[in-house]
This record gives C-alpha cells, structure tokens and sequence, in this order.
C-alpha cells in the first residue's frame, strides 16, 4: 500500500494500512522513527532540541498526524509519501490522487542543491540522483557518490597497533616480558615490541566494505556496477560484520573530514540492520527533511547565486543582535538575552535589506483591495512582523522583507503589499512577496520566476541597471 499525504495532516487509524493499525504496530513503527530522529544530524541540523521524534503525531484513538517534515517512510512493507503543503494547487486543494513520488524526489533535489545546511554533494552528483526510482534509491545513489569520491582522492590508511616478537627493538620494548620471559627461556634475541603499522585494512574501510555488501542487493543494477568498483578497490580490506557500535569507535582527524559523512550514513544503515527492519528486502526505511529548513535553505542559496551576479553579498542565518542587551541581577551583569536572528541579509549598492523566510501557507495577493488587507492582516503572524520591525529599528533599516512560497503552478503575481511602520527613526517598509518554490517539469521556468520575483526585490534589471 502507498498512502500520499500532505504535511501537518491527520491520517484516520481506518486510513492506515492494516499492519500499522492496531497499538503494539503504531509502538513499533515509533521506535522504529525514533531511531532514525536520533540519527538526522547526519543530514541535517534542524531547530528541534527535543530528543524525542517529531516526525510523526501519535494520537491514539485519531490517527496519525504528518508534521512539518516531507519525505517518505516505508514500514513493514508499507509506504507513506508526505509532500509539502505547498504541492497543492491552492489552500482548499486536498487531492493527493495526482501526487507522485518521483515529483517530490526531483524537487527535493533541486532544492537541496542550493541548501547549505545540509550535508550533500548534491552539487556534484545531481545528474546520478536524479536517475533514482524512489528515495531508497537516492539514498543509497548518495552513498555510493560520497564512497567513490573519497577514494578517487586519498585511499584512508590508518596507524594500528601491533604487538609481535622482533629480533631488534621496534618501537616500545615490552622489558617485563624480556626480563622474566625472554632471558629465562634463552630467547634474549628476541624482543616483545608494540609499533604502528600504517595499515589500509582497517576499522573504517571493515565497515564501508560491509555495508556496501549490504546494500548491494536493494539496489539498481548502475549502483550495483558502482559497487563492484567499490569493493574492487577495498579488496585487501578484510570482510567482518560490522555494527553501528564500530562506527562509534572510529575517531577520524580534520585530514578526512570528507569520510566522516561516510561513516555516519554506514551507522545508520547498520542500524536499521541491527534494530531488526529486514534490509535485504527494506521493508522499512525513512528519509525526511524538515520543510521550513528546506525553503530556507533554498530562497537563501538561490538568492546568493542571483544577487553575487551583480556584486551583492548575502549573509544567511546570522545572530549577532539581542532583543535585550544585558540583563541585570543584583548590579552584576549576566548577559544578552533572546537572539534576534534573520534568515538573510542582503548588502547590495550601500543598502542593507533584511529578509526572513516564512514558511507559511498565505493566499494569492491579488484581487480587490479588501481582499488583500484581509489577507495581510490575518494569514502572516504578528510576531513575525513584530521581530522583523524590531531588528530593523535596532540596524537602523527601512526595508525588510517577509518571505512566503507559493503553491505549484504558480505563476508570478503582478504586484505585492507594503505595509508601512512609523517610528522616532523613520518608516520601516515591511514587503510581504511570495517566492515561487514548486519545480515543475520545466525547473527552467521555475527558475527565471524565482529570478524575477529577487530581481524586482532589489529593483535590478536584467542589463545590471536599475528597474523603471
């Protein structure tokens, strides 16, 4: 069964599939997502401090209830496909009849190539990934990607620890042995020593060899092709079955950064091996991002590319002012307090403009005058235009931006609201816009809209000169 869901939905326990249904299902399917929560960092870092998943609501009697993280779960053999809200056609729109995955996979591409808090080369193996039939695929397409580029630059060698008898001292002598073992006997030639030895078959490469054997078989007959090559390279490597506990035990240097993400993504595969999910068959597997990271990591990066042409600078994600200055105990001082972050940040032409990402469904600014006051007063939230007036009183800025997505098929809207902020320092000029961020078919088109709407931002034209 394939269950196509949007986010932060309520799926009926009489709409699960029937091996997810009954309390003892629903608790294993849980622990089988709180494992993978544990592991996300692998990926990516979100803003949840809860150890506990949020990838799926546990309502009891209700249901389940998707969350604000898309992607796929497959369970027991059972498949749930959640895709962003943005996906439907406008805010009334609930089909998912029409939906597919392989959409959703090529979007999650295209953004993640432009998402600098994420942990892949999509950059760089865009073209192979988008050849995956399923998510599973694209996982492990990723795999094999890092896999094959760390080894095509630097073979890993590792110093491991040896303890054999030498007939000359080779780096630290054992004298206890030699005093009361070796003279003793009448072996006085020989000498008990424990040296390093830069060895190529070692703990980390033991674990890549196991777990591409692992993979091998869930996977397409081009990744399979890969994988020979693969374990062609590893093959003085010893096989041993490994465990996730391996992995936890190998400390790499700043030298082989790029295999710590190697290592990382092998844990939780061996994981998934370990907790009892059958991955020879993959009955069950889980690839989620959370969305709100994803749209800002998207508008961000895209924003850099357009605006670096034209020799602006884009700040993402910074953090250096404080709703409170410093809070006072007793005469003493204890510190700043309440972080007043922004997503972006745009220095273009001695200007500075602030921007926050919101990823909030809002309707189309279009139509009578009331029916845009109506939307801009009730569908953003005031905190938001609250923290966004405030940071741009304390930097002294008269325009900031709030930054919503559009639905798929989308076309741009002819004109946005400003809305107008007085104070002792001047008018702040707060822009509501909304950003196209469904790929379609076409990712082209997609594009040049995106390019127009953060052009017309910052009032650029095309030639590198102002806009009439």
């Amino acid at each position: 069964m394939i269950l196509n869901q949007y986010e932060n939905t309520l799926i009926k326990n009489d709409k699960l599939p029937s091996s997810w249904q009954s309390q003892k299902d629903l608790d294993e399917l849980n622990d089988f997502l709180q494992k993978n929560w544990e592991q996300r960092s692998v990926f990516y870092d979100d803003s949840e401090i809860t150890s506990k998943q949020q990838f799926l609501a546990f309502t009891g009697q209700k249901g389940l209830r998707t969350r604000n993280y898309i992607g796929t779960i497959v369970y027991r053999g059972e498949q749930l496909n959640i895709y962003p809200k943005m996906f439907r056609m406008d805010i009334d729109d609930h089909e998912t009849g029409e939906l597919n995955q392989k959409h959703l996979m090529n979007n999650l591409i295209r953004w993640l190539e432009y998402c600098n808090r994420s942990e892949y080369p999509f950059i760089t193996i865009s073209s192979e990934l988008k050849d995956a039939e399923d998510l599973k695929e694209l996982f492990i397409t990723l795999y094999i990607g890092y896999v094959k580029s760390a080894l095509e630059k630097s073979l890993y060698y590792q110093y491991v620890d040896e303890t054999n008898d030498c007939r000359s001292i080779k780096g630290k002598l054992n004298i206890r042995d030699y005093i009361t073992g070796k003279i003793p006997s009448g072996n006085g030639n020989l000498f008990q020593c424990t040296y390093s030895k830069f060895e190529f078959d070692n703990c980390l490469n033991r674990v890549i060899k196991y777990t591409c054997k692992q993979i091998f078989n869930m996977t397409s007959q081009k990744n399979q092709k890969a994988l020979r090559g693969i374990l062609t390279k590893l093959d003085e490597v010893s096989f041993t079955p490994c465990t996730p506990f391996d992995c936890e035990k190998i400390r790499l240097g700043s030298v082989h950064k790029s295999y710590r993400i190697i290592l990382s993504m092998s844990k939780m595969f061996l994981l998934n091996q370990l907790s009892g999910y059958k991955m020879d068959t993959y009955e069950s597997f889980c690839f989620l991002f959370p969305t709100e990271m994803l749209f800002e990591g998207f508008i961000g990066g895209f924003m850099q590319e357009v605006i670096g042409e034209y020799g602006g600078r884009v700040h993402l994600q910074q953090s250096d002012m404080h709703l409170i200055e410093d809070v006072i105990y007793n005469g003493e001082s204890l510190g700043a307090a309440f972080t007043m972050r922004h997503d972006i940040l745009v220095e273009m032409n001695g200007s500075i403009f602030v921007l926050d990402t919101k990823y909030k469904q809002v309707s189309r600014f279009e139509g009578n005058p009331d029916e845009v006051m109506k939307i801009v007063t009730e569908e953003p939230k005031q905190t938001d235009i609250y923290q966004v007036c405030e940071y741009a009183r304390k930097c002294n800025i008269s325009d900031v931006y709030l930054l919503y997505p559009m639905f798929r098929y989308e076309e741009n809207e002819p004109a946005f609201p400003v809305g107008k902020s007085k104070s002792e320092q001047g008018t702040i000029r707060v822009h509501f816009v909304r950003l196209p961020f469904v790929f379609e078919e076409d990712g082209m088109h997609t594009k040049k809209m995106l390019r127009k709407v953060i052009l017309d931002i910052f009032d650029i034209r095309e030639d590198g000169g102002k806009s009439i």
